[in-house]
């Protein structure tokens, strides 16, 4: 297909100085996107700049600029588009440091099948296309609801105390909160930091695993040393094992010098392993044998190195269940689970949302520059109610998004959270609230409409249907209560 013939949208760019790949990988897409071909990096680059690029995929071996360096420097100008890298199993140490470095989304190793290629690069362009509609709608989100012209006064002043409550006596290193959980978990933390136990931390995703894992290292003695987290559900087992123990040179197609795993580099330190349950029974093996003996064997090496390491763990999983279930080492689980230290989920931590919110929204609003007034009391309300599944992280998205979508000066009300966060509560915060009856379903009204128009993408006329007006109608309330209006 000829680009002049290509469906519109973003294309797919695929760089190779092998012109047989160039012929046959568009022949893949024939009708689904463009497909622009370059010989070399500094060609990529150009077409890059001509044309709106959804997905390069990129050789590792090319003259003048291999393709990790090509992938790192789109990166850099362009991080909303999905890189994949072609590459020979030859070329395994760039590519451990090009996924390390997140210059590399996902790769794909030579020999490839044909359709194998085909289904992760549709996967890639269709990660592009729901990124551009995040930013979209981001973008083009409506004119949020300027604060309320009462209680002005006492907002500050809440705002005030609530910046004094997130005191250093509420933090241990970054994690906040003076809940009784809270309480009992920074006393575990404490007492773990003095310890030289393997520390087992148990808890949902989201409740910050790493960050306390980070704590007991900068309070334990080995402080001053090395503190290395690795996550072991992000990489493939045979990465993972180079990346743990390391290997030597000649160890296999690829491995040009010696290598040291973080084993070795963390000695002294502490290594923390992130969804330790994700591992594979070889891998479990492996690291037990380090837990019990000290030693570790790089991939390939005739010799094991002695290290000395705090080993710190994590998991979502109930690892119990899952040694009965025979997926998890007994031996291995009794080594890691010295002292276990369970993180509440948010949600069991009553009065720990507002020093959240205020910590994280004093964060982004210095960030952004913006010197915005707080919370109103129906978004403080309406914060403190949801149930956050997705605990503190889900939490510190929402008022990173809530800041973005503020006006300069403003206050967060209801409008600027999520239609997942504000819900019915809406409405309800309005209703039980002060004011003429006029101005209450005004509000009523006003909040509908933005939730009902968010809810449609900002459609107007799904958004009149589904309300029961005309869009005509619907419009002039949009102009009435002053509403930035999105696309149809």
């Amino acid at each position: 297909m000829s680009e002049a013939e290509a469906p519109p949208g973003p294309a797919l760019l695929v760089v190779d100085d092998e012109p047989q790949v160039l012929a046959l990988i568009p022949q893949l897409f024939r009708g689904e996107f463009p497909v622009l071909t370059a010989r070399s990096g500094e060609e990529a680059l150009a077409r890059l700049a001509e044309q709106e690029v959804g997905v390069v995929v990129a050789d590792q071996r090319m003259p003048e600029m291999v393709g990790t360096e090509l992938l790192g420097r789109i990166a850099a100008e362009r991080p909303d588009v999905v890189r994949i890298l072609l590459t020979a199993y030859a070329d395994i140490e760039s590519l451990l440091e090009a996924i390390n470095t997140g210059r590399v989304y996902q790769f794909i190793t030579k020999p490839w099948e044909n359709r194998e290629l085909a289904v992760l690069i549709r996967r890639a362009m269709e990660t592009y296309r729901l990124r551009t509609q995040n930013a979209q709608l981001l973008a083009e989100n409506v004119r949020l609801v300027g604060e309320l012209r009462t209680a002005n006064e006492n907002l500050e002043s809440e705002n005030r105390v609530l910046r004094r409550e997130v005191g250093e006596r509420y933090k241990l290193g970054n994690l906040i909160g003076a809940s009784p959980a809270m309480e009992q978990t920074f006393r575990l933390l404490e007492k773990a930091g003095q310890s030289q136990a393997n520390v087992l931390l148990v808890g949902e995703t989201g409740t910050g695993k790493e960050l306390a894992a980070g704590c007991i290292h900068h309070t334990s003695p080995r402080r001053a040393r090395k503190f290395v987290a690795v996550n072991c559900a992000a990489m493939p087992e045979s990465l993972l094992e180079s990346e743990l123990f390391g290997h030597v040179k000649g160890a296999f197609t690829g491995a040009l010098r010696d290598r040291r795993g973080v084993f070795e580099e963390a000695s002294g330190g502490t290594i923390f392993l992130d969804e330790i349950g994700e591992m594979s029974p070889t891998m479990q093996a492996k690291v037990l044998r380090v837990v019990e003996d000290g030693i570790v064997r790089p991939v390939g090496a005739s010799e094991s190195v002695r290290v000395d390491v705090r080993l710190i763990c994590a998991t979502h999983r109930d690892l119990k269940a899952e040694v009965e279930a025979g997926r998890f080492r007994r031996d291995l689980f009794y080594r890691v689970n010295v002292f276990p230290v369970p993180l509440p989920p948010l949600r069991a931590r009553q009065g720990d949302v507002r020093l959240l919110v205020q910590h994280f929204f004093e964060k982004y609003d210095a960030a952004a520059g913006k010197t915005l007034r707080g919370f109103t009391p129906a978004a403080l309300s309406a914060l403190e109610r949801y149930g956050w599944p997705g605990n503190v992280r889900e939490l510190r998205n929402e008022i990173e998004r809530a800041v973005a979508l503020a006006e300069p000066g403003e206050t967060i009300d209801l409008a600027h959270l999520s239609a997942d966060v504000s819900g019915d509560e809406a409405l309800a915060a309005v209703a039980e609230g002060d004011g003429k009856l006029r101005e209450r379903l005004d509000r009523i009204e006003q909040l509908l409409i933005l939730q009902e128009l968010r809810r449609h993408g900002d459609n107007r006329t799904r958004t009149a249907r589904h309300l029961g007006i005309s869009v005509r109608a619907l419009q002039k309330k949009i102009g009435k209560y002053g509403l930035r209006q999105g696309g149809e």
